[in-house]
């Protein structure tokens, strides 16, 4: 047998029981690094989850530039061997390069990190991690059900970003801009109801007023533009049956945001049904 071709043949096998070893080494590294993190906890809060997720990336990338440097030369002799197919090959991965060009777009505009909340196609989420071919994040109620976490992880393949706008809703501090309506009968004192919301808004908001107004400053110096709030907005308006429609925006941590809608809605009714409210009064 020619001894150039023995030579080749173990050095094929050198590279392959190196690849192996490799593998296991830093696979075991990433688990006890994860485990370390973890701290045998079963919830995680937002800085464990940032880090699991940035020491996972950390150890598949040195696996892979790692393999990489040691396959490199059959590497490159592969690749110019299938220069008569590329064309073909890059038709086949269009989902592919559409995912790793998705992103590029979320590197490069720096539209969201671990620990945003973003909406993008209809899904609303907790960004937990992403890589070059997906974004997993943890799924959100929508505001009008309190933000709460629905216990459903998502998979978003990075090509929505080309396709659709990525809508980042997470402000400083865990604030949010929490909507909701209050829809009531006609027959009652507009103005009078109207005050007394934001009088209520003023009161249950109190004991968070002053942080509000912190974190409204910092939001208004980082966009630029003189956001509205931290005092709650209300509007009125009719639906087309000619019932009257409070519009309350609420500028609030979103632990509290489902308890701040429940006693607004629940104590408006309660005045209204003792008559407060009533024209003739």
């Amino acid at each position: 047998m020619n001894p150039s071709a023995l030579l080749a043949d173990d050095q094929t096998l050198l590279r392959i029981g190196a690849s192996i070893l490799l593998t296991i080494l830093v696979l075991a590294a990433r688990h006890a690094t994860s485990r370390a993190i973890r701290r045998r906890a079963d919830i995680l809060d937002g800085q464990q989850r940032r880090q699991l997720f940035y020491a996972r990336s950390g150890f598949n990338l040195l696996l892979f530039f790692s393999l990489l440097m040691l396959w490199f030369g059959q590497v490159q002799d592969l690749l110019l061997s299938l220069t008569a197919v590329i064309v073909a090959v890059v038709l086949a991965t269009k989902e592919l390069i559409m995912c790793v060009s998705g992103f590029a777009l979320r590197t490069g505009a720096s539209s969201f990190s671990v620990g945003d909340w973003i909406e993008v196609n209809g899904m609303r989420g907790e960004v937990v991690e992403y890589d070059l071919l997906s974004t997993t994040v943890l799924e959100l109620n929508p505001p009008r059900l309190g933000h709460s976490y629905t216990g459903n992880k998502l998979v978003l393949p990075n090509s929505l970003f080309l396709t659709h706008p990525v809508r980042n809703e997470k402000l400083p501090g865990g604030y949010v801009f929490h909507p909701f309506e209050i829809v009531v009968e006609g027959q009652i004192d507009a103005r009078r109801a109207w005050r007394w919301l934001k009088d209520e808004c003023e009161r249950l908001g109190a004991d968070f007023a002053a942080e509000a107004q912190r974190y409204g400053r910092l939001i208004d110096k980082k966009l630029g533009v003189d956001v509205p709030g931290p005092e709650a907005s209300v509007r009125i308006r009719t639906t087309d049956q000619g019932k009257l429609a409070f519009d309350l925006t609420l500028f609030c941590p979103a632990r509290r945001a489902d308890e701040l809608e429940t006693a607004l809605t629940a104590g408006l009714l309660a005045e209204i049904g003792a008559g407060r409210f009533d024209r003739a009064a």
